[in-house]
């Protein structure tokens, strides 16, 4: 219960400051004048009463840095003291506090980039079934070390896979959507039949791509994202 107390009181005094100021030194000049009271009765005269009264109790600034530390706490109110100095020097300064705002923001933003890039490329794991156990696989030439696939190769290096449980293919592509107010271009892919499976997504509503749509006598058919 004392700790507590005594936790409370040191938070209390971040907020009371003048008052705290005026009772400690109230304080600490009634104790002052015990001593100079004893000393008189003793017989000192008043100069070296109070005198021997200051070096009895260590300094009266030394004191009320003592009484503050244990009163407060210190880390916060200096920490206060100090956001308050910088506060008044940024609006003594319009320009330097234009300026240091401006590279604040510019350098939070690009930190805020930054990480929010790092986190979807690494950090945080892909949506998909056994995410590690995904690999891309492009074509190599010798003008290119990643070159696009082409259909026929990848149906070739399908029927030839000893080394994969899956092999699917996609192509990013645009598409004209029709609506109400006229056309419009929607992002998709063109993916093999098998695409969906190799990642372990199921749709929401309707059924997957079934074996043979991917060809190209097959009807064309569509799987809907909610983006579109």
């Amino acid at each position: 219960m004392k700790t507590l107390r005594a936790c409370l009181l040191r938070i209390a005094g971040l907020f009371s400051t003048a008052r705290r100021e005026r009772d400690l030194s109230n304080e600490i000049e009634s104790h002052l004048q015990l001593h100079m009271d004893d000393n008189l009765r003793a017989g000192m005269p008043p100069e070296l009463a109070r005198r021997d009264a200051l070096l009895k109790l260590g300094g009266v600034e030394v004191l009320k840095e003592a009484c503050r530390d244990r009163r407060s706490v210190p880390f916060v109110e200096n920490l206060l003291r100090d956001v308050r100095f910088a506060l008044r020097q940024l609006q003594r300064n319009p320009g330097f506090t234009a300026t240091a705002i401006l590279m604040l923001a510019l350098g939070m933003c690009a930190s805020i980039a930054i990480f929010a890039f790092v986190d979807a490329a690494l950090l945080k794991p892909l949506p998909y079934r056994d995410p590690a156990r995904l690999v891309s696989a492009p074509e190599k030439t010798p003008t290119s070390p990643q070159s696009v696939l082409s259909y026929p190769d990848y149906l070739d290096w399908k029927r030839l896979n000893t080394v994969f449980s899956s092999l699917d293919a996609y192509q990013h592509s645009a598409f004209a959507l029709s609506t109400a107010s006229g056309a419009e271009k929607a992002s998709g892919a063109r993916v093999t039949d098998g695409f969906f499976r190799t990642l372990g997504v199921t749709p929401v509503i309707g059924r997957d791509f079934h074996p043979g749509e991917d060809l190209s006598a097959a009807p064309r058919t569509a799987l809907l994202s909610y983006a579109a």
